[in-house]
């Protein structure tokens, strides 16, 4: 009986952590629509990347200015990937690739997309 409650305790534990990593992932699906702005337009811009099939060496870092955020990075053959974008919701995005525009529109456009996607 000893040997049984052992078992049954490990599975317990085993149980619930399985549960609170489960939650853990859904909170962290979360964090891009209900995260910092800057977060949403980064995360806007490694899914048009994505979408576009970029290849990319650098991914892009987002750092906030006065009018906004821009975020730069690079693609496997050494072109520049830049980002810029508003600071106020939606935040309206410009991508280009050494200067070469690849998308125009708002990063809650781009995430509202992916959700629906995944759906």
């Amino acid at each position: 009986m000893r040997r049984e409650h052992g078992r049954l305790g490990l599975t317990l534990a085993v149980v619930a952590g399985g549960v609170l990593l489960a939650g853990c992932s859904q909170i962290d699906s979360l964090t891009p629509v209900g995260g910092a702005s800057v977060t949403s337009v980064r995360n806007a811009t490694n899914d048009v990347l994505v979408d576009q099939q970029v290849s990319i060496l650098v991914a892009p870092v987002c750092t906030e200015i006065d009018s906004g955020f821009t975020c730069t990075g690079s693609t496997t053959d050494g072109r520049e990937i830049l980002t810029k974008a508003s600071g106020t919701s939606p935040y309206e995005l410009t991508i280009s690739i050494d200067g070469e525009v690849i998308f125009t529109g708002t990063a809650t456009e781009v995430l509202e997309a992916a959700v629906l996607e995944s759906s």
